[in-house]
């Protein structure tokens, strides 16, 4: 996968939704090469997340139900950058977001940054602090992902 295609697409799926900002594509994108390595679009073994950003379909349908429907103007943003309609999303069920995660990465980015637009706290403008941050509220405690893996994914990033 060419890295700087997906970050054109991150860029462009974030400004859509007016949620760019530097360290917002930064994060998404180190999000999608720590989760996936943008090698699979499945979860290896259990197959529950989806798109190179991990997804699973439940998070995806809480998003919806207890963050983006009582933000209708946010709601109509997400619905732009992943094209469709806002009464098409609100009427989803889990098993349609497990297929949209599965074949849309615009998709994937927007749900994505939907789970860090939830944090109450701002996006850390240095490595460690998206690692950390990444750890703590994307991965979670029970995530097998550490914060070394991210930093070791980033490092092997910039050898290349």
């Amino acid at each position: 996968m060419n890295h700087r295609q997906v970050r054109k697409l991150i860029r462009k799926t974030l400004k859509k939704m007016n949620m760019w900002s530097e360290d917002a594509e930064e994060l998404v994108f180190l999000t999608g090469l720590v989760e996936s390595g943008y090698k699979y679009i499945t979860q290896i073994g259990s197959g529950i997340a989806r798109s190179f950003f991990q997804v699973e379909a439940f998070t995806a349908k809480d998003s919806i139900d207890n963050y983006l429907s009582y933000r209708k103007a946010v709601l109509g943003d997400f619905a732009f950058a992943i094209q469709r309609s806002s009464e098409d999303i609100m009427s989803m069920s889990e098993e349609d977001f497990r297929e949209l995660l599965w074949h849309d990465i615009a998709a994937g980015i927007a749900f994505c940054r939907i789970k860090y637009r939830r944090v109450p706290k701002a996006i850390p403008s240095d490595l460690n602090g998206l690692a950390k941050y990444w750890k703590d509220y994307y991965n979670t405690e029970k995530g097998a992902g550490t914060v070394k893996h991210f930093l070791d994914m980033e490092e092997s990033r910039q050898d290349k």
